[in-house]
């Protein structure tokens, strides 16, 4: 399926191929222009960013991975051994 402008021909971006560097995301070079694999990135960088673009699409407000301090159950596990 391509995208047609009203003259019938096919827009650039519906031909426009998606690629990236070999061993590298093309699912993350196509939603952000890197992946975890480019150079200066980590794997935690590309997880925040696909978490961050999930929320956006169903409209969730930010909200942290973590708890802001450590649960008190997990607490009494380390020091009871």
């Amino acid at each position: 399926m391509t995208d047609e402008t009203t003259d019938g021909q096919a827009t650039e971006e519906s031909r426009k191929l998606h690629v990236a560097p070999p061993g590298h995301s093309r699912a993350g070079h196509r939603a952000f222009g890197w992946c975890s694999r480019c150079p200066g990135r980590e794997i935690w960088e590309e997880l925040l960013a696909w978490r961050q673009r999930d929320n956006e699409a169903v409209d969730e407000t930010p909200a942290p991975d973590r708890v802001p301090s450590p649960l008190r159950e997990g607490k009494e596990v380390t020091t009871g051994g």
